[in-house]
């Protein structure tokens, strides 16, 4: 490790255990606005109580274990969100990433983008393994930028989720050194193959063209109809326990065994997929925007293989890179191993990377190394028995109407982007939730349980908690914008602003590491593993309504035209990311055709009218601004 940046991350502080009264009165305030009145004055029993008995010794529990783990937070949370969760992998836990689309001439074309990709990350891998990538910053108030963990990028190439029974590993690859062949598997019509990409105990790599050759031959033998192999991805798509079942059963082969191990050793998964031919839902209520429709239909297959390529991908590897005939070009990652803002720079650089090279860069990279250096791409092969088989066809059937059950919507809002937020002094984020608020009580008229992904990765070993926008102060403002009560203008004016202040409130002590989430979550399972007896405030149907996300939510900031998204995380959800842009900002919205609840096209174009309504909010509260500056300098004056 380069000595600067050593201690750039040993400097960084552990992060802190907030205090118990603290947690449970912001517990008690996340509720207010999503449970009725006789329910939160009995849930704020039921914290009184748990202060004074179990959570404080509960509490003391926690302090002891914080002093002996890296991060206590990500102790806990990493389970509970991810390994201990047995949904399937694909639209519910795992985003996309799609780039800018591509055009190729062909087949060639494509073959060379994906080398691109490959030889890219393997220059990337070679920065992380040196310790050489620059590290993240933050702007801090004192005006020297924060640094942030940079843990989880050395999770990159060597992730890889082992599907469990009864909890899942983040397993890490011990065979990505120096002293070992470095292989990327390739998917392409279903078949799986190992594409050796370092020599053994040498720093050589292929050249560009040696890969486009590689990939070729790898085309080619998919061709080979006498020696097809079964979809065996498509295990990758169910739930966890089904999967782990299946992998043991199939780990009985040596065949399997070996295939198994190629896929879980390798950087990542390269999908070449023919043409996207993505479906796109026949929407009631959209505008004829063909090019929403195009990115709409790209985001959906890179997001699930649009049932075309859903058994063209392999979903436990953390980091598959999809690139279709057609040009459409993406990532999906498996995310317990890192967060999305990490895979975004991952892109912004593969991006800046690839516009810079020159014609004859290209020449000169392609010629620097032989072919018969490396070895000749290997299928992959599977002994797979009738339980297996079915339970292959099966996941195909279940994949299948996910696909289809998915409601994705792009939503580009062009009136205005964060410069306008900014010029009126309003965090663009906390602005943004804001309005996800008065678009949920437009649509359905109430609020519910919201989560935003807070990154912590300003502590040692940091990773995620919950801003919440759910509030009393929202839950008064969106009422009287909907016309629940008779409020004059300025009186929003006023409402929006608590709202405001409220949400970058809660923002600022949540990356700080003061939110409740975590904390609760901690006491939770130190409860279980010290066999607490069942405890009331945890067993709160108010506990359970705090978790019930509704509204999934994240900002990814980017000015390289990456597109993120992801599926909503419960069943009559939404999930929505975001990218506010100087003069406009993008949303990907999702839901489930199966909610009656539900529709993301119509959510959409519902927040362009709150965000239409924020606007005339704003220029109001300017108004108001300037007419008290005025009669302040008028006073002044006078007085003088």
């Amino acid at each position: 490790m380069s000595q600067a940046l050593e201690e750039l991350q040993d400097r960084l502080p552990s992060q802190p255990v907030p205090d118990l009264s603290g947690t449970l009165r912001r517990y008690v305030a996340g509720l207010a606005a999503v449970v009725s009145g006789s329910q939160l004055r009995a849930t704020r029993q039921l914290a009184d109580e748990f202060a004074d008995g179990s959570g404080a010794a509960l509490q003391a529990e926690l302090r002891k274990l914080a002093d002996g783990v890296d991060n206590w937070a990500t102790h806990f949370w990493l389970d509970d969100m991810y390994l201990k969760n047995p949904i399937p992998l694909p639209v519910n836990s795992s985003p996309f990433f799609l780039l800018p689309k591509q055009h190729f001439h062909s087949t060639t074309d494509q073959l060379r983008y994906a080398s691109k990709i490959i030889l890219f990350a393997l220059d990337y891998k070679k920065k992380i393994d040196n310790n050489t990538l620059p590290p993240d910053l933050i702007p801090s108030r004192g005006g020297k930028p924060t640094p942030l963990c940079m843990d989880t990028y050395q999770h990159f190439f060597p992730a890889y989720r082992r599907p469990g029974e009864a909890v899942d590993e983040l397993f890490m690859s011990d065979q990505q050194t120096d002293k070992h062949a470095w292989n990327v598997i390739v998917a392409c019509k279903n078949q799986f193959f190992s594409l050796q990409v370092t020599s053994e105990s040498s720093d050589e790599v292929p050249s560009e063209d040696t890969l486009v050759d590689q990939l070729r031959q790898i085309v080619n033998m998919t061709k080979d109809k006498e020696n097809l192999q079964p979809p065996v991805g498509l295990l990758t798509t169910e739930n966890r326990q089904t999967w782990a079942k299946m992998r043991n059963r199939m780990l009985k082969s040596n065949v399997n065994s070996c295939s198994l191990g190629s896929i879980e050793r390798c950087l990542l998964v390269m999908c070449i997929d023919e043409c996207c031919g993505g479906r796109v839902p026949s929407y009631s209520t959209i505008r004829k925007d063909s090019n929403t429709l195009e990115i709409t239909s790209m985001a959906s297959h890179v997001l699930h293989g649009s049932s075309t390529g859903t058994a063209n991908r392999w979903y436990d590897k953390f980091l598959q890179a999809v690139v279709t005939r057609d040009g459409v070009v993406g990532f999906i990652v498996e995310h317990s191993a890192s967060e999305g803002i990490t895979v975004l720079r991952f892109c912004e650089e593969l991006l800046q990377h690839i516009s810079s090279e020159s014609p004859l860069e290209n020449e000169t990279n392609s010629n620097n190394s032989a072919t018969n250096s490396f070895r000749t791409p290997s299928p992959l092969t599977w002994e797979i028995d009738d339980e297996v088989s079915c339970a292959i066809q099966e996941a195909g059937k279940k994949m299948n109407k996910l696909c289809k059950d998915l409601d994705l919507f792009v939503h580009r809002f062009t009136i205005y982007g964060k410069e306008f937020i900014k010029s009126h002094k309003i965090s663009p984020d906390a602005f943004i939730q804001v309005a996800l608020q008065l678009t949920y009580y437009k649509v359905h008229r109430k609020l519910v349980s919201t989560y935003e992904s807070a990154s912590l990765r300003r502590f040692h070993k940091g990773r995620v908690d919950n801003i919440r926008a759910a509030t009393p102060e929202a839950l008064a403002w969106v009422k009287v914008m909907c016309g629940a009560s008779e409020v004059t203008e300025e009186g929003k004016v006023e409402l929006f602003r608590a709202c405001i202040k409220k949400q970058t409130e809660i923002l600022l002590y949540t990356v700080n590491g003061e939110g409740p989430d975590n904390h609760l979550l901690a006491l939770r399972e130190i409860a279980k593993l010290k066999n607490y007896p069942n405890l009331p405030f945890f067993e709160d149907k108010s506990y359970w309504e705090f978790l019930n996300f509704r509204l999934s939510t994240s900002q990814l900031p980017t000015t390289s035209g990456v597109l993120v998204g992801y599926g909503p995380v419960v069943p009559d959800g939404y999930g929505c990311s975001y990218n506010p842009c100087s003069d406009h900002i993008d949303f990907c919205v999702s839901s489930f055709f199966s909610s009656k609840e539900t529709s993301s096209d119509f959510f959409a174009h519902s927040l362009e009218g709150s965000l239409l309504n924020m606007r005339e909010i704003c220029q109001k509260m300017a108004q108001i601004d300037m007419e008290a500056s005025k009669q302040k300098q008028c006073v002044t004056a006078e007085k003088e």
